[in-house]
């Protein structure tokens, strides 16, 4: 005979699996769901973190136009007349050679990078009518700023509206992943705008820097193209270093000023020690030196093809020496931790002219960077503190 606990507990084990029966049902409809729209929820995600950047990366490019624009202004032209100019100029480019026949490719890429140097400048001198050379370098330099933020900026919201409008995951997943870089760009970018606006040192002027401790006090010799240098001894060797002028941001045309040089002297040039910045990599110290060879000097090719043209022509050894840093670092005002490695450069340029040279030999040192706020001889410097 069935006892009275056992009929009591068939009614709850029926009640039990009929709960048992929902909760699975509720479950996969649950997954019916997650299946069918969880990329689509994965994707708003995506475009929110993406849409919070644009604001970002929206204020950013304003604010480095509204810089310029207070900047431009202090030269000798109204804001609005300012505001106006750059607005039809921000879209600023230049196309790059065709390289379909690679002959005389390097010819054509200089004369379009010349032709677009020229231009900026004139756009300066648009705007700031007033400027001196010093500011019109400075000018240019948070123009170039101006312009990339504004760049990026476009190329960020051209995918996130692409990829809102078709609803295509690929389009916005690749900018979603790239977000961190690229607004780590975006932030240096915008610290470069204040480096620029203040005339500051550079981390890429660290060739330059180098340069200044060793030329001191001694004669300048102006080379044209934006160069600068001073012949020195040392210890029997005839050494001539060379660096951008400053204190404006100017990079100059060392390959080409290099050339002639070495033209003029008809290839008596026994070693070429060359100074530059180079992006670390993760996890290397900001300020790491390095010894190689080769022509240490960055751009899109032009002054080093030249400079490796000339010292293949000549036999002449080239030794670079650089300086590593963040590419944060590179556009933004120079930290200390960059400069004070200079003097350590120094006596590397040093060591390596004394024990690679001979007395009676002719050597070139190239300090290759942007000279903004390093001037051209220690006691007229103008280092911005």
């Amino acid at each position: 005979m069935m006892s009275f606990s056992a009929r009591t507990s068939i009614p709850a084990l029926l009640q039990q699996s009929r709960d048992d029966w929902f909760s699975w049902m509720i479950f996969l409809i649950f997954m019916v769901i997650l299946n069918f729209y969880a990329s689509k929820l994965q994707v708003q995600f995506w475009m929110g973190q993406i849409g919070r950047a644009l604001d970002q990366l929206n204020r950013f490019r304003l604010e480095a136009e509204r810089e310029f624009v207070e900047t431009a202004s202090k030269y000798g032209k109204e804001k609005e007349k300012i505001r106006k100019a750059l607005k039809r100029f921000i879209g600023f480019f230049a196309i790059g050679p065709v390289t379909i026949d690679p002959a005389g490719a390097v010819m054509k890429l200089d004369h379009i990078v010349r032709t677009r140097e020229d231009r900026l400048k004139f756009f300066i001198k648009e705007v700031a009518p007033s400027s001196d050379e010093v500011a019109l370098a400075n000018l240019r330099d948070l123009l170039e700023s101006t312009i990339a933020l504004d760049f990026i900026f476009r190329i960020v919201r051209h995918y996130f509206v692409l990829g809102k409008k078709t609803q295509n995951m690929i389009y916005i997943a690749q900018i979603q992943m790239l977000l961190p870089e690229i607004m780590r760009m975006a932030r240096a970018w915008r610290m470069a705008v204040e480096a620029s606006k203040l005339g500051l040192p550079m981390g890429d002027g660290i060739g330059p820097l180098v340069a200044l401790k060793m030329i001191g006090d001694s004669e300048i010799i102006d080379f044209g193209e934006n160069v600068i240098g001073a012949e020195l001894e040392i210890e029997g060797r005839r050494v001539l270093v060379l660096k951008a002028k400053g204190p404006g941001g100017e990079v100059g045309k060392p390959g080409e000023t290099l050339k002639r040089i070495i033209e003029s002297r008809a290839g008596n040039v026994n070693r070429i020690v060359m100074i530059d910045a180079a992006l670390k990599l993760e996890g290397e110290r900001t300020g790491e030196i390095a010894e190689g060879v080769g022509a240490a000097i960055g751009g899109v090719g032009v002054e080093r093809w030249k400079i490796e043209e000339v010292a293949t022509k000549y036999n002449i050894p080239l030794d670079a020496i650089i300086v590593k840093e963040d590419y944060a670092e590179a556009i933004a005002a120079m930290t200390k931790e960059i400069a004070s490695k200079a003097k350590e450069v120094v006596e590397r340029v040093r060591e390596t002219i004394l024990n690679r040279t001979s007395e009676g030999d002719y050597v070139v040192v190239v300090g290759v960077g942007n000279s903004a706020g390093i001037g051209n001889r220690l006691e007229v410097s103008k280092i911005a503190s």
